[in-house]
């Protein structure tokens, strides 16, 4: 047993409510600052500590000096790297990015879906029609093929609903490349049941989307089967780039 003492002790990470608002989002927006923005931000705190009477009398106290410009040093700058396709190469832009050559572009090695499983509850039912779609209209362009998958619609969204069904489907098929399942919103027990089945009772690759994340204009729709279709290739066993490496 562990007894953890209150007053010493902090809870870490963002409760539900938290996570379905805008806290995440603001979190990352901090969390990923350019080098310039970092540098203004830090050059601002140095400044603020200066104009501080406290501040610096608290320093003074512990014989401290802080510069009013951060340290440089002599850096170098790595050339880009090539990023390589199947029919083309190319440079990365400024931010690093290469989504839209990887969604519009065949990637060295696509393997093709034939045999899936779709699992999504009844009342998320044009929601699963409209993301078969979409990933059927998607996928040419990536170099990908997929079928119609095997469906399996439940009557609610509990974990014994989602774990029954899927191990009978998988046990009443030959062979299913992939399963994915539609959820509708973020539940990490939900999550980690349909986890722990797919990757130790029962091996398959596995695809858990949040019917949150599908809901809103076609193009958002889009946007999102385009990045699931990378993580699916990748499941599959395929490969989406490649860059040089010299011998």
């Amino acid at each position: 047993m562990v007894i953890l003492v209150p007053e010493l002790t902090f809870l870490t990470g963002l409760s539900s409510l938290q996570r379905s608002s805008r806290t995440v989002k603001e979190v990352m927006w901090e969390m990923l600052q350019s080098p310039q923005q970092h540098y203004q931000r830090l050059t601002s705190l140095l400044r603020r500590i200066r104009d501080s009477p406290e501040a610096s009398q608290e320093l003074e106290r512990w014989g401290l000096h802080l510069d009013m410009d951060i340290h440089r040093t002599q850096g170098h700058i790595l050339p880009t790297e090539r990023i390589n396709l199947r029919h083309r190469s190319f440079f990365p832009d400024e931010e690093l990015s290469w989504h839209r050559e990887a969604t519009k572009e065949v990637p060295i090695l696509a393997i093709p879906m034939n045999s899936w499983l779709l699992v999504y509850p009844k009342r998320l039912q044009q929601l699963a029609k409209d993301l078969v779609a979409a990933v059927r209209s998607t996928c040419g362009a990536m170099g990908m093929q997929v079928g119609l998958p095997t469906v399996q619609e439940l009557w609610d969204d509990r974990i014994e609903s989602y774990v029954k069904s899927i191990r009978s489907s998988l046990g009443s098929q030959d062979k299913v490349q992939l399963l994915l399942c539609i959820i509708p919103r973020n539940r990490d027990d939900l999550y980690g049941a349909i986890k722990k089945l797919c990757c130790v009772q029962t091996p398959v690759p596995s695809q858990v989307i949040s019917a949150q994340s599908l809901m809103g204009h076609p193009g958002k729709i889009r946007s999102v089967v385009q990045k699931v279709l990378l993580q699916i290739n990748c499941k599959l066993g395929g490969q989406l780039w490649g860059v040089d490496i010299p011998l």
